[in-house]
């Protein structure tokens, strides 16, 4: 439940702030490599996401296959998303691109685990948004992922980051100070 929660919120966060700058998902996305640093990883993850969901169900996996999702969606939203606040409230292109890109993959990974809801999610933001999108989630491809883009370097160096910071809340938690 908490994990849906999180990725509809998401979802609709994407869809508030394309809408609130103009953005659709027309022409070419910027390429990876022009990307914020915050980009390039969430592109990274995603590409080692469908690597990993993929051999997980190729193995009927299940448990795996949902942490895989469940850790994805946490980093997305508490990660991701929080960091980029002010490049979607100015209406940043290569923000708003990732995140519509990362959200399409992610809602064709979801749709065999949670297709109701997935369908709904592919409804409202893709087919709404691209008349040349299948009709539904259902006859949409398996993703295949792009290996050129995932940065293993990267991710280890954003991981190390992210627990620094989770650190550093602990610390303060600890102390009483308030974050804001």
């Amino acid at each position: 439940r908490k994990v849906l929660l999180t990725c509809w919120n998401t979802v609709a966060f994407q869809s508030l702030y394309a809408r609130a700058a103009n953005w659709e998902p027309t022409g070419t996305a910027p390429a990876v490599s022009e990307r914020h640093v915050l980009d390039q990883w969430l592109v990274s993850a995603t590409q080692q996401l469908i690597l990993d969901t993929t051999e997980s169900l190729e193995k009927f996996d299940t448990q795996r296959y949902g942490q895989a999702l469940a850790g994805f969606v946490d980093a997305l939203s508490n990660w991701y998303v929080r960091r980029s606040r002010r490049r979607f409230w100015t209406g940043e292109e290569g923000a708003l691109w990732t995140l519509h890109e990362t959200l399409e993959v992610l809602t064709r990974l979801m749709a065999p685990m949670v297709p109701f809801i997935t369908e709904r999610v592919w409804q409202d933001l893709f087919v709404a948004s691209d008349p040349a999108a299948p009709k539904s989630i259902h006859l949409t491809d398996w993703p295949v992922a792009d290996t050129s883009v995932i940065d293993p370097e990267l991710g280890r160096h954003m991981g190390l980051t992210r627990r620094r910071v989770e650190l550093g809340r602990g610390a303060r938690a600890e102390a009483k100070v308030k974050t804001r």
